[in-house]
């Protein structure tokens, strides 16, 4: 039993991807009915949309950790099942974390983990305030709970610009960030993102935002 949860667990980004995105230019940013769906779809449905940095068809991962830490604190949460109801059920999990949550004091600066285009996302549920951060390549970052934010709408960034501020708005008992990082849109562990460069988890599906052409159709 087991090893068929550890098996779920690592096949359950999959079921995010299985079919390639449709692919659509978002000119607005959400209304308050994109916002009340479930957590893990919602941002899910927006990361295969948004535009993202363009990928040359020569990329290499950078050596060392892809991403560096938002902010530094307590690690409250990690990622993967937890027992804390609050969270949806997910691979297999009836509660199951997307991410890291970090403990800070409110007001303090959370930083852009790398460069990319940014969007801003006002919410009073869920998330709370947050953003995603489209990087090249097919990986996202979210920042979640902040109590203001300090991008606009597909505003690039550099890896450590101020992007807002830790708060504990939304589904939230106190403050703290939480942050995820994804692969076309499937939430991973950060942590070894964070400590080093992992190959990719599979193959990014043909038309993810930002993907490098790899036919003469220029569809990726």
């Amino acid at each position: 039993m087991a090893l068929f949860k550890r098996l779920l667990l690592a096949l359950a980004p999959l079921l995010l991807v299985a079919a390639a995105p449709a692919r659509a230019m978002p000119d607005r940013q959400p209304s308050v009915a994109d916002l009340a769906r479930h957590n893990v779809v919602v941002v899910y449905d927006w990361l295969r949309i948004l535009p993202a940095p363009h990928t040359p068809s020569d990329f290499q991962a950078p050596a060392g950790a892809r991403v560096a830490w938002p902010i530094r604190g307590v690690l409250t949460q990690p990622f993967g099942c937890t027992g804390f109801e609050l969270e949806h059920s997910f691979a297999g999990c009836p509660n199951f974390h997307t991410g890291l949550d970090i403990a800070q004091n409110q007001g303090v600066p959370i930083h852009a983990a790398a460069g990319g285009l940014a969007y801003s996302f006002q919410d009073d549920q869920g998330y709370g305030n947050h953003v995603l951060i489209q990087h090249a390549a097919g990986y996202s970052t979210v920042y979640g709970h902040m109590v203001q934010t300090n991008v606009g709408w597909a505003q690039p960034v550099r890896a450590g610009d101020v992007i807002g501020w830790v708060g504990s708005t939304g589904n939230s008992t106190g403050p703290h960030l939480h942050f995820e990082i994804r692969f076309a849109g499937a939430p991973l562990d950060p942590q070894p993102y964070l400590d080093g460069s992992p190959a990719d988890p599979f193959p990014l599906p043909a038309g993810w935002p930002g993907a490098p052409r790899d036919d003469w159709r220029g569809r990726r």
